[in-house]
């Protein structure tokens, strides 16, 4: 495999075109030049197509600029298709590295280079670092950045992964030569959580970095207007909670099925590392925290 990182870009809402041009301007700032961008449209006409691919152009000239190549779905199941989007965009990818970042997020310009390094530097099969989480509000030419926001979740390990999902969907790369193709599958049917479960499974079988996750690579946004990735397909109420408690049983399944492997345990500080034991596992046998 060459040494160009995939960035796996999902892409639903022509009306979100100023957010995707300045997710796309981000990649463009890259330090590390070998960036291809596939980018993953979520049922788009021909004239929706052409409308991206024209506001994309000043961004994808010159010698250094990023690669971008258009897949679109046109299935029209499943009606929330967050996570066929980026199987469709693996499935295309043809680098070395994976990586992955929505349309309405940002990255800082030293990102890849800092993330590759670490990972040509370790030997691991995926380097995490950390992400903002901003407040902006929503106007019709432009977008005003209020303050950081302070999330529920943080850690600064794999063991606070296993525990909970505290690592954005950008906020790490792949080695792809490390990572077997089906391991690399988001499981349709999830559409909360799903990129979560992708990490329990490469983390529990291959060497993970968490050198740089005190190091912000780049932003999420929580947009005040409510127009970030809906949640859970646009459900409410009791039906919205029923959606998530199954989403929650789904990972706890996972982490009672995929065994982790005894250089991971190893690496975590787990006496006798070759015992078999799942992600429950090992997180029962580690003190509280």
């Amino acid at each position: 495999m060459s040494e160009q990182i995939d960035t796996v870009v999902r892409f639903h809402d022509i009306r979100r075109l100023a957010e995707l041009k300045r997710c796309v301007f981000s990649l463009a700032g890259q330090t590390y030049k070998a960036v291809r961008i596939v980018l993953a449209l979520q049922r788009f006409n021909g004239e929706q197509i052409e409308a991206v691919e024209q506001a994309l152009r000043p961004f994808l000239q010159g010698r250094d600029a990023p690669e971008l190549a258009i897949v679109n779905l046109t299935n029209p199941e499943p009606a929330d298709a967050r996570s066929v989007l980026l199987n469709l965009g693996i499935e295309n990818a043809t680098g070395k590295y994976l990586a992955f970042l929505d349309y309405d997020d940002v990255l800082y310009p030293e990102a890849y280079e800092m993330m590759i390094s670490r990972l040509k530097d370790t030997g691991a099969a995926i380097a995490f670092a950390k992400v903002r989480v901003m407040r902006i509000d929503v106007y019709d030419e432009f977008f005003y950045t209020k303050e950081r926001v302070v999330t529920p979740y943080s850690g600064s390990d794999l063991l606070d992964l296993f525990h909970n999902n505290y690592c954005p969907l950008h906020s790490y790369v792949i080695d792809r030569s490390q990572v077997p193709a089906d391991m690399l599958r988001f499981v349709t049917t999830l559409t909360l959580e799903e990129d979560y479960d992708v990490l329990l499974r490469i983390t529990s079988a291959f060497l993970s970095d968490f050198a740089l996750v005190e190091t912000d690579i780049g932003d999420y946004y929580y947009k005040t207007d409510g127009s970030n990735t809906v949640p859970v397909g646009g459900l409410v109420g009791e039906a919205r909670l029923k959606f998530i408690r199954e989403a929650k049983t789904a990972i706890e399944t996972r982490r009672r099925g995929t065994i982790v492997v005894p250089v991971v345990q190893k690496s975590i500080g787990l006496r006798d590392p070759n015992q078999p034991r799942t992600i429950r596992q090992v997180l029962d046998r580690m003190p509280a925290r």
